[in-house]
């Protein structure tokens, strides 16, 4: 049995003190240049085995904060393409075509005050609780599905469910294959957070196109849920002068009115003809 005195303390404590610090010459932390120092928790048979590769470790910790980093990046990323996920949910009922999904703020121009009143409107969309929509209205060309399109966008990039139509294309399949469907699209147009109808009035109109336009705002209308509309018809409160009521009647006008905000879009069109991209792609 041994007997501890004052001088086997001592030895003792001094058998763990840590060692002295050995640098490696040459090796530094490619980011903060700290020489990498040896590693005190390996045996030497153990470096024997793995190679002497390993007698040296960073003395910093700029590779933890390095490989945290990557994780926050890399978390980040994943949210985002969860947030994305959440806002395409409802894609799937869009009736849209590749110019609609490619029409972004990056591309507007913000000298036209339809457009900048459409960006202030997405992002108030994001911070509250929105019930209102905007009714774009204006000559063909002007910019009116550009804008509803970059809302859209906008939105579904930030996890909001957007549904977008083309009115056309919309009653086109109505009429083919999806007549057996339009209950469950009504059902999610009642549940998404903006319902998008482009081209408005652009159809041959007969009691059963009204009967679908009319159920298809009455849905949102009844949900209390915003909704955008394009369309080339004249918008005025005063019914003799309102292309939208002489086209559609009292219900449709009525309803448009009290959920959306008119806006008029101005100017001359903006569409290039045949032969101002064939110009464009020859340059």
């Amino acid at each position: 049995m041994k007997i501890l005195t004052k001088e086997s303390m001592i030895d003792l404590k001094q058998e763990k003190s840590p060692k002295e610090k050995i640098y490696h010459p040459a090796k530094k932390c490619s980011v903060c240049g700290m020489p990498y120092v040896e590693n005190h928790m390996l045996s030497e048979s153990l470096i024997k085995i793995l190679g002497d590769k390993i007698r040296y470790i960073p003395s910093c910790k700029c590779h933890e904060t390095f490989y945290e980093r990557e994780l926050e990046k890399i978390e980040r990323e994943n949210e985002k393409e969860r947030v994305k996920n959440r806002g395409n949910r409802y894609k799937n009922f869009s009736i849209i075509d590749n110019k609609f999904l490619n029409s972004l703020f990056e591309k507007a121009d913000f000298t036209e005050k339809h457009m900048e009143i459409a960006k202030k409107y997405a992002e108030k969309f994001m911070e509250k609780n929105c019930d209102v929509g905007i009714l774009f209205y204006g000559n063909s060309g002007t910019g009116k599905t550009f804008a509803s399109a970059c809302i859209g966008n906008y939105l579904m990039e930030r996890g909001r469910n957007v549904i977008a139509l083309n009115i056309g294309l919309y009653l086109t399949e109505l009429k083919q294959e999806w007549s057996r469907k339009e209950t469950e699209l009504l059902h999610k147009i009642s549940k998404c957070d903006l319902l998008i109808i482009d081209d408005l009035g652009c159809e041959k109109i007969s009691e059963w196109v009204l009967e679908k336009i009319f159920l298809l705002i009455d849905t949102r209308y009844r949900a209390s849920k915003p909704v955008i509309i394009t369309t080339n018809l004249f918008y005025s409160r005063n019914n003799e002068k309102c292309g939208i009521y002489s086209t559609f009647g009292t219900r449709i006008k009525e309803r448009i009115s009290e959920m959306c905000f008119p806006l008029c879009c101005k100017g001359e069109s903006k569409r290039k003809s045949g032969t101002e991209k064939f110009m464009d792609f020859l340059v």
